[in-house]
């Protein structure tokens, strides 16, 4: 049964950026769903195995807004398949995408800190940047051709008060590219990523130069949206745009 507090979903993260993501693309679909941030929420601790565990793990410790309402969380990261096992990690850098790089190993690899490129970006909790992350991620790989590479994200959508849980698990296949990072548009590691097409050619552009309507139409949280609100539909009734 349809509700009004089914309209409006609380997302489990401080990141703008993935809001104002998510945002537009139920803008594109001119969707009755309103996206709001629970402020008082704070750093919640990511103890998962998997990318849906720990989303699953943020979205239990975030209480919804408005109450009995809906709880949106997803939990992402970068996995290169040319560098799976280092630093202990596979795969590389999977859960750790955005803990993996120390203030240490990030002065081992790169010999100075760079400050971030894209205004949507954040520093993690040590004072290292996105930028560093890419930085990073292109002087370990070095002139290694194998630039496989791929996002991963898991979403779940959880209600405290029916105890129900709606997940989704997707991925896009994308390749890492030699050089310095490009674009401002976007966040994490897109300043580094080229996208594949269906017969497996990279882009001229990386995701971080593509337009805000170009990245939800093609990105693995835009496609793991979808997967939720599809079965958000089924439960409530609630269309999906």
């Amino acid at each position: 049964m349809r509700e009004a507090n089914d309209l409006i979903i609380t997302l489990a993260t401080r990141n703008e950026g993935k809001r104002l993501e998510l945002e537009r693309w139920l803008q594109q679909r001119q969707s009755p769903i309103q996206l709001v941030l629970n402020e008082s929420v704070g750093d919640i601790e990511e103890t998962g195995g998997t990318f849906l565990e720990n989303a699953l793990i943020k979205a239990q410790a975030t209480p919804p807004v408005v109450p009995g309402g809906w709880v949106l969380a997803e939990d992402s990261g970068l996995v290169v398949d040319a560098l799976d096992g280092l630093y202990g990690l596979s795969p590389f850098p999977g859960l750790k995408s955005n803990r993996w790089l120390t203030p240490a190993l990030r002065d081992t690899l790169l010999a100075q800190a760079y400050p971030n490129r894209m205004p949507l970006d954040r520093m993690t909790d040590s004072g290292v940047s996105n930028t560093d992350l890419c930085y990073g991620i292109l002087a370990l790989l070095g002139q290694n051709p194998n630039r496989s590479a791929r996002y991963c994200c898991g979403m779940v959508l959880w209600n405290p008060a029916r105890q129900l849980t709606i997940e989704a698990l997707e991925s896009i296949e994308l390749g890492v590219i030699d050089g310095e990072p490009r674009g401002i548009n976007g966040f994490g590691y897109d300043p580094v990523m080229l996208l594949r097409n269906e017969a497996g050619e990279l882009s001229a552009n990386t995701v971080a130069e593509l337009s805000s309507d170009e990245k939800n139409q093609i990105s693995h949280r835009g496609k793991a949206f979808q997967a939720i609100l599809s079965a958000l539909a089924r439960e409530t009734g609630i269309g999906l745009p």
